[in-house]
């Protein structure tokens, strides 16, 4: 009897359990259900994921989650999280998925859909329609489905110096062929003052080959077709190299070897006059202990290829993280719980001095838009950015054409040459994956 009536009140607090937990609400912070749970989180080695850190208390008393945050350097990120996802550890609770890796999480199931959870998350909190779409697709999406939510997140434009382009009476340029024409103009006035026309990164890597795709969609130009047929020889492809290498002259001496912190410090110190790279070098320019130009630049679309009706066709490049639950977490729900108060309104506002959020709100608050420059540039520029190739294969095809843009770019091959070598190796990869028969 004592056994019967034992069982009995088991299975009415099973019950109540079940139903509380099918009455819960994610993230109205009034009911603590996952109190006492602790859940292991990585994350990439930049200043948003530091910035957190120093809130995980404000989170675990919301919550009553404990967080053990671990911050890993790219290389090191990249490697552990996928030993751990595809071996099926349950090492990590949440991980940071960059936007190039998602079609290789959520394509191969390392990752888990969200849609039952945003269904039941508090709407005023999760505020899903504040994200920017590209934004939300690029880094959280994969084939219609919500597999995370954006953390950190970056877009390519042109940064220029207000003081000279004021004293000379100069509009940003609009297009390519402006660009040009204004860095060799730039360029021949300024070079005895020891300013260069424009600085880029240029050295062989992946900042060289985001800065070549900002070109090469807006030319036309694409990796592959819609059957991955490899296309990175197009007439279009070479075109955007052969402008590209336009830019040398007008750049800094050694721009070649110049990777983001080489271009970005170029700028920041006095000797060039535009740049060409992502939003997030903003910050080191307004820093005066880094950079001679404190309020005297901005940041501002990319430009683009004018088409033959007069309208400019740009395409900048997009970069950045999503937070995502792998399939082996054991702490799902508490996960959850963490990536929605990590990408939250409230905390994209605490946490704008580190690095800008990627939610409307945020990048329109007047008093976060008057403190950092770039919020206006990045607001016209994401919403029409575009993201790299997201296969799994895309590590090799980048490797492939970084040596290819590299090539031409040093006048070791010309740039139908090296991008023939890329389309043919190109191929081997998409075949080698499976995309290609």
């Amino acid at each position: 009897m004592k056994k019967i009536l034992f069982l009995s009140i088991i299975f009415v607090l099973l019950l109540v359990t079940v139903a509380f937990a099918e009455d819960y609400t994610f993230a109205t912070y009034t009911q603590k259900p996952f109190e006492g749970q602790t859940i292991n989180v990585a994350m990439v080695a930049e200043p948003r994921s530091d910035a957190i850190k120093k809130l995980l208390p404000e989170f675990e008393q919301l919550t009553g989650i404990k967080v053990n945050l671990e911050i890993l350097p790219y290389p090191t990120l990249q490697e552990k999280q996928a030993v751990t996802v595809t071996q099926g550890t349950g090492a990590y609770d949440v991980v940071h998925v960059d936007c190039v890796w998602v079609g290789q999480y959520a394509g191969q199931g390392w990752v888990i859909p969200v849609t039952e959870y945003i269904e039941k998350t508090d709407p005023e909190i999760l505020a899903l329609d504040d994200f920017i779409p590209s934004v939300l697709d690029g880094q959280g999406s994969w084939e219609g489905k919500i597999y995370g939510l954006p953390f950190i997140q970056a877009v390519f434009g042109l940064h220029y110096r207000t003081d000279i382009f004021t004293e000379l009476g100069l509009t940003p340029p609009n297009t390519w062929t402006e660009l040009a024409d204004t860095a060799k103009m730039l360029n021949d006035k300024l070079k005895d003052q020891g300013i260069a026309g424009i600085t880029f990164m240029g050295r062989r890597g992946v900042q060289l080959q985001c800065t070549y795709d900002n070109m090469l969609w807006s030319y036309g130009g694409e990796w592959y077709d819609e059957n991955y047929n490899p296309t990175i020889n197009s007439e279009a492809a070479i075109a955007a190299l052969d402008y590209f290498k336009t830019l040398i002259p007008y750049a800094p001496e050694g721009v070649l070897t110049y990777d983001w912190a080489e271009s970005a410090n170029a700028f920041a110190q006095g000797k060039a006059a535009m740049n060409l790279q992502w939003q997030n070098s903003a910050p080191l320019c307004q820093d005066p202990a880094q950079s001679t130009i404190v309020d005297k630049f901005n940041f501002t679309l990319i430009p683009g290829l004018q088409k033959e009706d007069g309208s400019i066709y740009r395409t900048p490049t997009f970069g950045g993280w999503g937070l995502m639950i792998p399939k082996d977490s054991k702490n799902k729900e508490a996960a959850w719980e963490f990536i929605v108060w990590a990408t939250s309104p409230d905390m994209e506002v605490k946490l704008a001095y580190s690095q800008p959020g990627s939610r409307y709100s945020s990048l329109k608050n007047p008093e976060l838009a008057a403190k950092y420059v770039e919020y206006e540039g990045m607001l016209a520029s994401l919403p029409i950015a575009k993201g790299r190739p997201r296969i799994a294969a895309y590590t090799e095809l980048a490797d492939a054409l970084e040596i290819a843009i590299s090539e031409a770019m040093t006048g070791t091959k010309d740039s139908k040459t090296a991008l023939d070598n890329a389309n043919t190796r190109f191929a081997e990869i998409l075949r080698s994956w499976g995309f290609l028969k």
